[in-house]
């Protein structure tokens, strides 16, 4: 976390003798929620940092009673913001004022269940190579800056990437197809900045699925200005829909998955990943 940042929050607590304030500056926020769970209940939780950093605030929040549960409060500080990018702009002094005057709105979230894992998502979920992209960024985190690190991993994965035969099931139907990319969204950017799901909206109880199917490195330079305004990509090779539950299932080569931007797992042949949108259940300032 930057140290203005920090001190501006500890100012901020200092002035509020209920406010009890812990700074993370590694992996761990997840544990930490967890351990802190059974403390006298906490109102609201601000989360500082990125998705990652939300992705792991919110799976701590989600092992708290609903009724117990805090409200969440987002200070984008990570390096790609995407879920961020959908919510009001508001200074550190702005956010704390809204976190003070307590008006929360309630939104949806997003849970993945596997063979291996279950986790939830804020943002959105994707598979195929979204999957492997996060993963060479986040290998990357720390030596490259944020932009050059997200575009160069993109095409460093369509120059190479080997789309698995996936078969979707959701509230549209049943469809088998190479898919490059499957992104399931609450939000609507991800990738620093690209709109996969320009029909998402994080309180209307579904959820955005785009597939993407056979695409290069030309094509996603020739649409890259139209992802990042969230508009819908006009090619018969990008479907788009919305539901409130998706099941992915391998029928040929392997898929990996992420939540947020962080790796999750990876499917063979045979297995599958199920995708439920919950609504209306964390309270968001």
């Amino acid at each position: 976390m930057k140290a203005p940042t920090i001190a501006r929050l500890e100012a901020w607590a200092e002035g509020h003798s209920d406010i009890y304030l812990e700074v993370h500056e590694t992996q761990g926020h997840f544990d930490a929620l967890r351990r802190s769970k059974e403390s006298a209940g906490f109102n609201t939780v601000l989360s500082c940092g990125g998705d990652g950093t939300n992705n792991e605030v919110l799976n701590g929040l989600m092992t708290i009673q609903p009724l117990e549960r805090p409200t969440l409060a987002i200070l984008p500080l990570g390096s790609g913001n995407d879920f961020a990018r959908i919510l009001p702009q508001r200074s550190t002094i702005e956010l704390l004022s809204a976190i003070e005057k307590d008006q929360p709105n309630s939104v949806d979230i997003l849970e993945i269940r596997t063979p291996n894992k279950q986790w939830f998502a804020l943002n959105m979920i994707t598979c195929g190579i979204g999957a492997e992209i996060a993963a060479t960024v986040n290998r990357r985190k720390f030596s490259l800056p944020p932009a050059f690190n997200y575009y160069s991993g993109i095409i460093q994965w369509l120059m190479k990437y080997k789309a698995p035969l996936l078969a979707l099931t959701s509230d549209a139907g049943t469809s088998k197809s190479r898919t490059f990319l499957g992104a399931f969204g609450n939000g609507t950017y991800a990738g620093n900045g690209l709109g996969l799901n320009p029909q998402s909206a994080i309180a209307d109880g579904l959820m955005g699925v785009s597939i993407v199917g056979n695409v290069g490195v030309i094509d996603f330079l020739r649409y890259q200005s139209t992802l990042k305004k969230a508009q819908k990509v006009q090619d018969e090779r990008l479907q788009y829909s919305t539901s409130t539950s998706a099941t992915i299932r391998v029928i040929e080569g392997t898929c990996a998955f992420e939540t947020d931007g962080e790796v999750l797992d990876r499917l063979e042949a045979g297995e599958e990943a199920v995708i439920d949108l919950l609504p209306g259940t964390i309270l968001l300032i």
